[in-house]
This record gives C-alpha cells, sequence and structure tokens, in this order.
C-alpha cells in the first residue's frame, strides 16, 4: 500500500508541474557525508592439484606466497579460503592445507575452509582476498570557492577528509562490520574507583626509568 501510495502521489506531482517525477536519493546528514568510504575486495585464486605424496615443493612456494601476504606480522589486511569437494580425500587435502598455512604465521580466524559440489575432486582452490579502502571519484572538477554569497559547502566538501581516512584505516573490513570491542578491565576500574572516594591520588606511580635527562657531554 506504501508503494502504490508513492507512485500515486508522484503522478499527482507531475500532473500538477508539467514535469517527469524522480526519486531523489536522501541527503547527507553533514556535508562533509556526501562522499561515502567502503571497502572492496579483490580475490585471487590459486589452483593446486591435490598429490597422494601430500603438498609437493612448487606447491609450497606458492603457499609461502599466500603466507607472506595473510600471516598476522605482515600486518595486512587478507583473509584465506580453501575450497575442496565433499570427497573426504579433497577436504583432508584441503586441512593439510590450511595446517600449512597455520604453521607459518597465518591465523586460523584469517582463514575458512568449506566444500562446494561443483568443486573438482582433485583440485583445492585456495582463494587470497584482500581489502581496500573505496574514494568516490571527486575532485575531478572545481568551482569558484570565492562564490560564497549562498552559504553553501562547494560540490568537493568532504572530498579530502574522505581520501585521507580511506589512506589512514588499518583494516578496511572494519568498514563493512566494525571489530568487537575488547572487555574493559573491570578490576583496574574498581581500584581508581576506590582511591578516587577515599580522596586519594589516582594517577599511576612515577616510572623513574621512564625520567629523561640531557646528556651532560656538551656541557
Amino acid at each position: 500500500m506504501a508503494l502504490v501510495a508513492l507512485l500515486a502521489a508522484s503522478a499527482l506531482t507531475a500532473c500538477a508541474t508539467g514535469n517527469q517525477a524522480r526519486l531523489e536519493p536522501a541527503p547527507a546528514v553533514t556535508p562533509t557525508a556526501q562522499f561515502a568510504l567502503t571497502a572492496e575486495s579483490r580475490v585471487e585464486p590459486i589452483h593446486l592439484r591435490i598429490n597422494p605424496t601430500g603438498i609437493s615443493a612448487n606447491q609450497a612456494r606458492a603457499l609461502d606466497q599466500v603466507a607472506s601476504q595473510a600471516a598476522w606480522t605482515a600486518g595486512q589486511p587478507v583473509d584465506v579460503q580453501i575450497i575442496t569437494s565433499p570427497d573426504p580425500a579433497s577436504m583432508a587435502a584441503g586441512n593439510a592445507i590450511a595446517g600449512y598455512l597455520a604453521g607459518r604465521d597465518v591465523s586460523r580466524d584469517a582463514v575458512s575452509q568449506f566444500s562446494v559440489q561443483s568443486q573438482p575432486v582433485e583440485i583445492v582452490t585456495v582463494n587470497v582476498v584482500s581489502y581496500r579502502a573505496s574514494v568516490p571519484g571527486c575532485g575531478q572538477t572545481w568551482e569558484n570557492l570565492a562564490a560564497t554569497r549562498k552559504n553553501t559547502p562547494h560540490a568537493n566538501f568532504g572530498c579530502a577528509i574522505t581520501a585521507n581516512l580511506a589512506a589512514q584505516v588499518a583494516d578496511p573490513r572494519d568498514l563493512v562490520d566494525p571489530a568487537t570491542a575488547t572487555p574493559s578491565d573491570a578490576g583496574r576500574k574498581s581500584v581508581v574507583l576506590d582511591k578516587y572516594r577515599r580522596g586519594e591520588v589516582t594517577s599511576a606511580a612515577k616510572d623513574e626509568q621512564s625520567t629523561g635527562a640531557i646528556s651532560q657531554a656538551i656541557k
């Protein structure tokens, strides 16, 4: 009913004004929010043929390259997908690949493994999924910034802010699904509150080792 009412209202507006009715997108809450920051993903597949004797030397070199990107020590937002067929031998090969990557600093949280009926029985596919922050095209053309008589933001207002945020985001996946916050230290909080209620100093004790001094050699 709501859609019918909306279409009817649009038709009435078109008849009254003589112009074709159109639905405008919702305006941004603030002028700096007119350029949305989004995350883009890129998938690089690697197809490994199942070897009866285990992971071959060539396959190990390929998986080492995957680990160099996906390892938690690399500091890059990368996920690894291991795709096998439902065949037990294929799933076992997938488990062996996951174990190989885990032994090379790839976190278990970054690896997902699942079976697909259409996947060839003799092939295990390893998808390396990387992410980057994306900014819509802006800053290509400019109007007269001195024309401020209407007191409205210019068309590119917020473009630089969004681009700077894209360069600073450590993990673009947080733009889609923010990471869960770690729990607070309730014990430490209660200690500080107890000292506050007793009127005692709540700051941490001074660390003498962190005290800096100017070298006497240049005096």
